[in-house]
Order: C-alpha cells, then structure tokens, then sequence
C-alpha cells in the first residue's frame, strides 16, 4: 500500500542537473546563480527587490530589522503559527502581543484590530498554508493607522496575492512548494532598505564593490545570511517548473474541495472532530497527517511558564479549534487520486458505526 506523505521534497531534474553543473564548476559560494535567481524569481512574479538568503528565518531576522523593530516595540503577530516568525522578536526583547486565529488557521484581523495600540509599531501576517485571507484586510489597515506589515509568506509561493507588504519573507526549505534544499528570500517595498537587505547578509558590506575594490569600509554590522551557488541552482531548476507545480496544486485543491474540505497550496486542512482517533484511522491505511504548527503562547520563550499557563478565553477561536485542526498531503508526490481515497476514508471514518 502507498504511504501518502504529507510532505516530502521537489527536486526537478533540472535542479539536479544545475547542481552537478555548479558542483563541477568550483564556484559553490555566492555567485552567477543567485543573481539569476534573483532576477528569474522577480520575473517569474512580477516582483522587484528580491534579495536570497540562506532561511526563511534570516529573511523575517531581516525584515524584522528593516522595519526598526527594537526593545519594547509591540509587535501584533499570530498565536498560531511556525516559532521561527517570532523568535527573532525575542532576540529583538520587542514585546509579542499575539492575536487569535481563525477557524481557517489565519490570523484574525478583527482581534489585530482590537490589540493596536499607539505603542505598536508592526503587525506580521502569517499565509498558513498558503492562505492568503485576511492580508487585503491588514494591508489597508496597516496604511490607515501608518503601521509597518510584515508578510511571512513561507508557505506562500504559489499562492495568490502575496508580495504586496512592507517586507515579505519567503521560504524555500525542503519541503515548501518551491525548494533550494534551504534558503529564503526578502522582499522590500523600499529601495533603499533593498539595499541595505543586500548589505546587511552578508556582514555589512556591498559585495559587489568590495569584489571590485577589495576592501570597503564597514559601517552597519552585518550577519552571514547569503545564498550560495548550489542553493541558487537548486532554486533555479525548481522555478523553471513552477507552473507546473502551482498548476499540480491547482488539482489538488479542486480535488479536496469536491470532497468537502479545504485546502490551500501547501496544505489541506479540516476541523475534525475526535482528531487523534481520525489520524490513527488515516494512519492505518497509509495516510499521514499532522498538526504543525502549534501556539506559540504556550511556550516559555515567549513568556509561558508551562503549557497551562495559557490564560483560557484569551485566545477563544484558538482554545476551540486546538484539538480539532488537521493537515493533509497536498505537494507533488501526492495524486488526484490520492486525494480522492484521502476524502473518502475521512468519509468512511464518520459514517461507520463505531465498534
């Protein structure tokens, strides 16, 4: 019986056939591919100011940053979502101040509305899953009350309008739609903090007038976050078929709609009830599941003591739905097919008599 993954790597052939090229060429760090990257993805979708780094992560470090954020600084950013969008607001000792979800996993713009203050200088909007609900929403609040939008668009690629906030971080780690092995890219709205983006990875200088000059003077202290050639490579092969994978996408998410349950171009994903006796039934028949991401409120780096410290009724939609929400396969590996047996065992498992 196949296993259907809920996620597994994309490499296109023409991935691996730029990395042996790369490989062999003996230019493996920063170099030729990542500015093509760059320029192929901006293209690709009608982007300007793509700068590569080596995560995700470094690209909301980065954003994060740009946007000023300093010590005491409110920051409105989901309860749920990957802990990498709010580690690097610990490390900036910002104060976090979460916003509930929504029963579709997206933030809920109207609890970010109630938690503005005249002390919050940004608000992160997190696509989970690919969901892109609510960012038209924060995007014109966001120009009403002059606060800074952050897009941890991660999960994005692929998805439909995104790109559109202050800074936009993207992931390109193994398992997202569009891969370089690992990697990320910063997207800003400004030219001149592009700039700075560019000088800030890779420690502080301008690379390429240090590559010229030989040495440059250094004046903002910079980190190591660049891209290199094998990762560039990688991305490049991957991009050259991303019609076909958002294409791919497309089918599943029809596919999962037939069945009764959304999905978005990373993952699909259902409110079930009795959800661990659901996930051992998938299980059983060769379906794997998952429960990423979790609360971040619950963990003791952003302020919990322990899992119970979560203050019931703060977060009402998140409370409810905690134990309820489940992902499903949705990537390249998985068929229409797949999908259709996917809906049907969840099917079968609510409509058979319990022993």
């Amino acid at each position: 019986m196949k296993t259907v993954r809920l996620f597994k790597p994309y490499i296109s052939w023409g991935a691996v056939w730029n990395t042996v090229k790369v490989l062999r060429s003996g230019q493996l760090a920063e170099g030729p591919q990542v500015k093509a990257f760059e320029k192929e993805f901006g293209e690709k979708f009608s982007l300007k100011n793509i700068a590569t780094v080596n995560s995700g992560t470094a690209a909301l470090e980065l954003a994060y940053e740009l946007a000023g954020i300093n010590e005491g600084d409110e920051v409105i950013t989901p309860v749920l979502t990957c802990t990498a969008t709010n580690l690097p607001l610990v490390h900036r000792k910002a104060t976090i101040v979460f916003a509930d979800t929504a029963e579709d996993l997206n933030i809920d713009v109207e609890d970010v509305k109630r938690k503005i203050t005249p002390r919050t200088k940004a608000i992160v909007f997190v696509h989970f899953g690919g969901n892109n609900r609510g960012l038209r929403e924060l995007l014109q609040l966001a120009a009403e009350k002059h606060i800074i939008l952050i897009e941890d668009a991660a999960q994005a690629v692929g998805s439909a309008y995104w790109g559109k906030a202050d800074f936009t971080c993207v992931s390109l780690q193994a398992i997202k739609s569009l891969t370089s092995g690992d990697g990320g890219i910063i997207i800003c709205k400004d030219d001149e903090l592009d700039k700075k983006a560019r000088r800030l990875r890779w420690f502080g200088y301008d690379r390429d007038l240090k590559q010229k000059m030989g040495d440059t003077d250094l004046v903002e202290a910079g980190y190591k976050y660049h891209m290199n050639d094998i990762s560039a490579a990688i991305g490049r092969g991957n991009l050259k078929v991303m019609d076909k994978i958002i294409a791919h996408q497309k089918a599943l998410i029809q596919a999962y709609e037939e069945g009764g349950i959304t999905a978005h171009p990373w993952f699909a994903c259902m409110l079930a009830e009795r959800r661990d006796e659901l996930r051992a039934y998938l299980k059983e028949r060769g379906i794997d599941t998952g429960v990423y991401h979790y609360r971040n409120d619950k963990y003791s780096v952003f302020g919990a003591t322990r899992y119970e410290a979560t203050v019931p009724g703060r977060y009402p939609t998140m409370d409810r739905i905690e134990s309820k929400y489940l992902l499903l396969p949705l990537n390249m590996h998985v068929t229409v097919g797949d999908v259709h047996r996917i809906t049907a065992v969840i099917k079968e498992f609510y409509t058979t008599p319990k022993a």
